[in-house]
């Protein structure tokens, strides 16, 4: 039987003003599944997974990795996120970074690796989406695709045990 990885139950948020922008969603996604939150703008499904990472917390309800409650009060936020990886809708690529700077931030300031060590994690990473030959490029010099490609790598690098992917269809 597949393990669950991440459950999320009753979420809700609402913002001051009274906005509800999501309300009472759960599901459950088993180890090697694929599920897409699938609605109208502004419906949002950003939203939900900016509360999985903890980017945002939300109102109500229980976001559990793993099985681990991970937004309680008590619940070590940067862990959290070192296990979720994200690729934003725009990407949050640093402009001020080469590309192989972009993938190894992440591994040398959380995962604590030296500069050695993130570089060939990153070069693995990069020579999946198929990017190795822009590994010293800025981002500014990117198209949109490889710049959606280098966020995932970015990801990928950390070896989350949860992907998200806001608009993966954007670039």
């Amino acid at each position: 039987m597949p393990e669950n990885v991440l459950s999320v139950t009753d979420m809700h948020k609402i913002y001051p003003g009274g906005v509800h922008a999501v309300r009472g969603i759960s599901f459950e996604v088993n180890e090697g599944e694929s599920v897409a939150i699938i609605g109208s703008s502004g419906s949002g499904k950003s939203t939900v997974l900016r509360c999985i990472n903890r980017l945002i917390e939300p109102t109500e309800g229980v976001v559990r990795l793993r099985g681990e409650h991970i937004n309680t009060p008590g619940a070590d936020i940067n862990d959290v996120r070192s296990r979720i990886g994200m690729v934003f809708q725009s990407f949050e690529l640093f402009a001020h970074l080469k590309v192989i700077d972009n993938v190894t931030l992440g591994l040398r300031h959380v995962r604590k690796m030296s500069k050695v060590e993130a570089e060939e994690i990153a070069m693995s990473v990069l020579e999946r989406v198929d990017l190795l030959d822009r590994v010293d490029a800025y981002p500014g010099n990117l198209s949109g695709g490889q710049k959606q490609r280098v966020a995932i790598a970015r990801a990928l690098a950390m070896r989350p045990e949860v992907m998200l992917f806001d608009e993966p269809t954007s670039a």
